[in-house]
């Protein structure tokens, strides 16, 4: 529908007359050579923004009426970072002039009344009574077809742009030449270990924030209070990303602590410096003592007397079943195993792998035997103590258990087949290289990976003397007499549970053990499994014990 045209008018930078802050035509296209097709309208505004009950209005600027009308609806997408658009289609959209339209809202109000060619007061309808604002562009019978008056500039509203002579079309997305800058998003914390809610954390564990860009930390940003130590001190370290808080002493036992990570005090490194927008605050218990207490009995004096000290004291633990509707191995492992950096998942002992917790059976990991069940306790029931110890079950990828089998461990040493890790806190991944961060397999032996070859080796330690034949003081179950050795021919398996039954190979976990220290992960395991079991790995909580059990080096 043709009109007398004008010119195209230089493009001005408009004010922003009554346009609604969030919401505002970003784009127009009524006039092209021949015959004007496509003509729409496009809306742009905040992602998010429900259009439902939003209409365009389509003004005659002669007698100043609407003469067509245009409904929304749907949500404005993301197209460009935190901005979406919306084309509609307005075939017939006069040319001038003046023409204009109104964009309107939910509630019937003309949030902007925009003209082209010339501007006009509104007789009726939602603008009635408001003067348009001339967009200061135009379009004529020589604009060629694709082409539309679009805004240009950079910012984030519609006061920040200015209207743009024709160029080509982008109906449904932000204009070429129109910039929506990335907002420098407030740094966060992520990850905390111990996870908000832990229980049983080591007495002189370290804490570990990390956050979610690169951060500054300033003098006491991160503080900790706890119920019977009061305001302990930290020294923090690490960064920019995670940071290490070591408390200067060492926690009281089954205390409630507090970390608060103060706002003010933490800034991203990303150009202008912006702070936390809240504190961040988590809490965690500590662990019962063990010390004195727990080991009052034990004789360090020979290595038969320790032996048999350190028996009397971790024998006869509660028992749970292996798989039951009420608490069973399950629950246990899953709060043992759990990642340090997301107590939603488990982190499995030789593919180093985070999986989710599914509470049982699953495809992703299942309970190894570290030290497997055919050598000693094949059959499970309600008395096979050993079978259901989860100082010794850990949480394994399902594949990994299956190519370990009932291998006993020991180093491989030719036609070693890898099994690689992962890369997840700081530890595993990387392949090819012997040993790497890999387990290593043949026909007849296990090496576990470096990082947690100390744990299985210490978990069969514990086995060695917490199972010496005899009978559950408690419940009267027979318990068999498992022994580590380094003769092969000891090693066998059996359909049916033994009396006597053996594992190793010792010298290797004897060397693994060395080579592979306690940590704050295993030490973590240790509490979680003391606080169902009632009992205790001494090898975690004491490994210079190792040496007088099993080397008779007793000092």
């Amino acid at each position: 529908m043709n009109k007398g045209r004008v010119g195209l008018l230089s493009a001005l930078l408009l004010c922003p007359a009554f346009a609604h802050a969030g919401v505002w035509i970003n784009e127009i296209h009524y006039d092209n050579a021949g015959t004007d097709v496509d003509e729409f309208i496009e809306v742009a505004g905040d992602a998010g923004t429900s259009l439902s009950g939003w209409s365009l209005h389509f003004y005659n600027g002669s007698d100043r009426r609407v003469y067509a009308t245009r409904s929304l609806s749907g949500t404005l997408g993301s197209q460009c970072g935190a901005y979406g658009f919306v084309a509609v289609a307005a075939a017939g959209l006069q040319n001038g002039a003046p023409d204009g339209v109104a964009l309107v809202n939910a509630s019937g109000t003309a949030v902007q009344f925009l003209s082209y060619e010339g501007k006009f007061k509104a007789a009726a309808g939602p603008a009635r009574n408001k003067t348009s604002v001339d967009i200061g562009v135009s379009e004529t019978t020589s604009t060629p077809v694709g082409h539309s008056l679009q805004l240009k500039g950079t910012g984030t509203a519609y006061a920040d742009f200015s209207w743009h002579a024709p160029s080509t079309a982008s109906p449904g997305t932000c204009n070429a030449g129109q910039v929506f800058p990335v907002p420098d998003a407030a740094p966060t914390v992520t990850t905390t270990s111990p996870a908000n809610g832990s229980s049983a954390v080591p007495l002189d564990a370290n804490l570990s924030i990390s956050f979610s860009e690169p951060v500054s930390v300033q003098a006491g940003a991160i503080v900790l209070g706890c119920d019977t130590s009061g305001s302990v001190p930290v020294s923090v370290s690490g960064g920019p990303s995670t940071f290490t808080a070591d408390p200067q002493t060492d926690l009281a036992g089954l205390e409630d602590c507090l970390v608060d990570v103060l706002a003010s005090k933490v800034s991203d490194l990303d150009g202008v410096a912006t702070p936390m927008a809240a504190d961040y605050s988590f809490m965690f218990t500590t662990a019962s003592v063990p010390g004195s207490d727990y080991y009052s009995g034990v004789d360090t004096s020979s290595t038969s007397a320790l032996r048999a000290s350190l028996h009397a004291i971790i024998d006869d633990h509660q028992r749970f079943p292996y798989t039951s509707s009420a608490t069973d191995t399950w629950d246990v492992l899953e709060f043992a195993d759990e990642d340090p950096l997301n107590p939603g998942r488990i982190l499995d002992v030789y593919r180093n792998a985070s999986y989710q917790k599914y509470g049982a059976g699953n495809t992703e990991y299942n309970r190894e035997h570290t030290w497997p069940k055919s050598y000693g306790f094949t059959a499970d029931s309600s008395s096979n103590y050993p079978y259901t110890d989860t100082h010794m079950l850990f949480l394994s990828d399902s594949g990994y258990n299956s190519s370990r089998g009932n291998k006993p461990y020991a180093d491989c040493l030719t036609n070693c087949t890898e099994r690689t890790t992962v890369a997840n806190g700081g530890e595993g991944g990387g392949s090819g290289v012997f040993p790497g961060n890999s387990n290593w397999y043949d026909t007849t032996n296990w090496q576990t990976w470096g990082d947690r070859k100390g744990d299985v080796a210490r978990a069969l330690l514990y086995m060695d003397v917490r199972y010496e034949g005899g009978t559950h003081g408690v419940t009267g179950a027979a318990e068999p007499d498992l022994i580590l050795t380094d003769d092969p021919g000891l090693i066998q398996s059996s359909s049916s549970n033994l009396s006597v039954a053996y594992m190793g190979r010792l010298a290797d976990l004897l060397r693994w053990h060395a080579e592979d220290p306690v940590d704050a992960k295993e030490q973590l395991r240790n509490e979680a499994v003391y606080s169902y079991q009632g009992n205790r790995n001494p090898f975690i909580d004491h490994p210079e014990w190792v040496a007088c059990v099993f080397q008779n080096q007793c000092n």
